[in-house]
């Protein structure tokens, strides 16, 4: 998963997803309002996430 603030053009975030961070086969997309609603998003998936820099 990666997050992109793009709230300067569309007011929103994009959450990428794909199924391998290393050699990803699959994947899509989703775009959220602002800052509340993805945070609703993030803790309404249960994923268990691992952050990377």
């Amino acid at each position: 998963m990666k997050l992109h603030d793009d709230s300067a053009v569309t007011g929103g975030y994009y959450v990428f997803l794909v199924n391998d961070l290393s050699a990803p086969t699959d994947g899509g997309d989703y775009w959220v309002e602002g800052i509340a609603e993805l945070e609703s998003f993030v803790e309404s998936s249960q994923w268990e996430i691992e952050w990377v820099e």
